[in-house]
């Protein structure tokens, strides 16, 4: 029996571990234009510093689960831990853009053995009485340290960009240190399946892999052109491909069969579509406080905090009124405040100031906080109790995933707007860039999404191109936040059509108090990485 030191020190690593890889989310947007600059890399390219390490996060979050329940939890978190920790040194120490492309990528990886394996670790260490409360704590303080990822983003790269990504090595040799002191050595479960379904996680991976280059081409390369058409055409290939696998497969990475069950489909799309509002806005606001507002990165951290503090903040009463009217309501006002906020923003940028984005700001983090945390029970009250586990890991996955799209698509809104209006002004103008000049325009871009165009250095250049900038952003950004707020009103559709109020399923735990409580509702299913569940103890029946 784990001692109440270890049970306390356990919790602490597992927090730590879950906050880490959730703070190397929220931190990189303000740090990505100095790490493009750095390494010498297109602007476009930028978004694939998010990009590379969300796509293997979604894709092998249940395969990371599996893992655990075949070869145990705790082994399986510390591999990824040093994973993590090797591929992030690698990051901070990239030379290159592709370099930081497939560390990131890597990251991304260890990640997705540590997510799910952390909880059931915390599950399994603790007893009945307890596990809700634990939970609870790791929940919340990832939460909160998440919320303060832009902060501590502006604060790092303020004194060097690849700060932002050390910073996390000794934390990740922390982690794997207390994990190693306290953690009990959890054994494999008996009779886990050993079909890990490798076919579907990479056919899975090529196919969102590939639609979400070819939508990042799309803006600088020309949507008609093979650099942006031949990966969307891979990504669409591989998607009935996938269909194919997970149908034949004996233990698939994804059950369809539960889609059955209207909730959890709704709660499935309603998590895809927050994840692009989610990480999509949350990758794409930093710049606009950057090229359009022109303040610091640090600055630009502490002004994104209206958007974080809601996101915690309504938890609480999202899940009691779960607990009064269902998941439909919710779901749908949530959504309506998600696209009231889309709305303000955009309204809100043609002031080009940042206390003019907090009314929006707080919107987004009330209405965000309201949808995460209402979809796990609505799509985990819907499915049989021996799926609860596998439908949290769906859940989970589709909000990666949706980030990942969402990043692409409204970048490639974004930029393509962006392009449009530039070339537009300069030909108004009579203005025909030479190759030198388009570089030269390229380069100061970057010095302002490295400093915020108002500390761009002084040039005949600089001073020719900046209305024009701002003015194209400005627009541009008009229209991306719309095009969120549009993403919200079809969340808002599908929740009112698909979900309805049903009795929750028997056995589970009352309340939900914070968007990560997915996996307190997920105690119960095939496989503790995956359902939370602790192994019996030693003498101990399964039935406790």
């Amino acid at each position: 029996m784990t001692s109440r030191r270890n049970m306390r020190i356990t919790l602490a690593a597992m927090t730590l571990a879950s906050s880490m890889i959730l703070v190397d989310q929220t931190a990189v947007p303000l740090a990505a234009p100095h790490a493009i600059s750095g390494l010498h890399a297109e602007i476009s390219q930028s978004q694939w510093l998010m990009t590379a390490n969300i796509l293997p996060l979604a894709a092998l979050m249940v395969f990371g689960g599996r893992l655990g329940d075949l070869f145990g939890m705790r082994r399986v978190f510390l591999v990824g831990a040093v994973i993590f920790g090797l591929a992030t040194t690698a990051m901070g120490a990239s030379q290159d853009i592709w370099m930081a492309v497939a560390a990131r990528a890597v990251q991304g990886a260890g990640a997705a053995l540590m997510m799910p394996t952390a909880l059931a670790i915390v599950s399994a260490v603790y007893p009945d009485e307890e596990k809700g409360a634990a939970l609870g704590i790791l929940a919340g303080a990832s939460a909160f340290f998440a919320a303060l990822g832009p902060v501590l983003g502006g604060a790092l790269t303020a004194i060097d960009w690849r700060l932002v990504f050390l910073v996390n090595v000794p934390l990740a040799v922390l982690t794997i240190f207390l994990t190693l002191r306290a953690t009990p050595d959890l054994q494999p479960q008996e009779g886990a399946s050993r079909d890990l379904d490798l076919a579907g996680v990479a056919t899975f991976a090529i196919a969102v892999g590939g639609l979400i280059f070819g939508l990042s081409q799309g803006p600088e390369e020309g949507w008609g052109q093979a650099e942006t058409l031949i990966p969307i055409a891979v990504g669409l290939a591989f998607v009935p491909a996938f269909l194919a696998v997970e149908r034949r497969a004996a233990n698939p990475m994804i059950n369809f069969k539960l889609f059955r069950h209207e909730n959890f489909l709704a709660a499935n799309l309603s998590q895809l579509l927050a994840g692009m509002i989610e990480l999509g806005l949350g990758f794409l606001t930093p710049f606009f406080l950057l090229l359009v507002v022109g303040i610091s990165p640090a600055a630009a951290g502490v002004a994104l905090i209206p958007a974080t503090i809601p996101v915690i903040l309504a938890g609480p009463l999202a899940g009691k009124a779960f607990d009064r009217f269902g998941g439909r309501w919710p779901l749908v006002v949530g959504f309506l405040v998600l696209a009231a906020s889309g709305v303000v923003l955009a309204v809100s940028v043609t002031s080009e100031s940042a206390v003019a984005l907090i009314p929006g700001l707080l919107l987004q983090g009330l209405g965000l906080g309201i949808v995460l945390t209402v979809n796990d029970p609505t799509g985990l009250t819907a499915v049989p109790e021996k799926d609860a586990g596998e439908g949290a890991g769906m859940i989970n996955t589709s909000e990666q995933l949706g980030g990942a799209l969402g990043i692409a698509a409204l970048s490639a809104v974004e930029l393509g707007i962006n392009f449009h209006e530039l070339e537009s002004k300069f030909a108004a103008q009579g203005i025909h860039p030479t190759r030198h000049q388009v570089e030269r325009g390229r380069d100061l871009i970057i010095e302002a999404e490295e400093k915020g165009i108002g500390h761009v250095t002084h040039s005949g250049l600089a001073e020719l191109i900046r209305p024009d900038v701002i003015s194209s952003h400005v627009h541009a950004f008009e229209v991306t936040f719309y095009a969120s707020g549009a993403i919200a009103v079809v969340g808002a559709i599908v929740s009112f059509i698909l979900v309805r109020k049903r009795d929750r399923v028997k056995g589970e735990g009352a309340g939900v108090f914070t968007r990560r409580s997915r996996w307190i509702f997920a105690t119960s299913g095939r496989s503790p990485a995956i359902t939370r569940r602790p192994a019996p103890r030693p003498g101990q029946s399964a039935t406790g």
